[in-house]
């Protein structure tokens, strides 16, 4: 970064200014309640994770690797991070909630 600052200063000058102008746009960052097209994807993504069909493939991850490390194809240690990802994909929500003002607007 230094070296950056030194042999190109106008490198260094134009990036700075992006990045206030960017902070300077709030608005852009956020999602919304469903109002543009980026929180409707987004939302859509969300629900298809925590909805029916995300159950259903956390289901089936959880039974195979418990088969696979019960016949000791599968360490443990895997099996236990499945089951901690699948917690956080489905209490993702509820961290969102906990963490922001208002909370998530996409729910199943």
């Amino acid at each position: 970064m230094y070296n950056m600052m030194i042999q190109k200063p106008w490198a260094f000058s134009i990036s700075m200014m992006l990045a206030m102008a960017i902070l300077m746009l709030p608005e852009l960052g956020l999602a919304g309640d469903g109002e543009t097209v980026v929180s409707n994807v987004l939302c859509r993504v969300v629900n298809w994770f925590t909805g029916s069909v995300g159950k259903g493939i956390a289901t089936l991850a959880i039974i195979i690797i418990g088969v696979g490390a019960l016949m000791g194809k599968v360490s443990w240690g895997m099996a236990i991070i499945v089951g901690i990802g699948v917690a956080v994909i489905f209490g993702a929500a509820s961290i969102v909630d906990e963490l922001g003002d208002t909370g998530s607007s996409c729910y199943v």
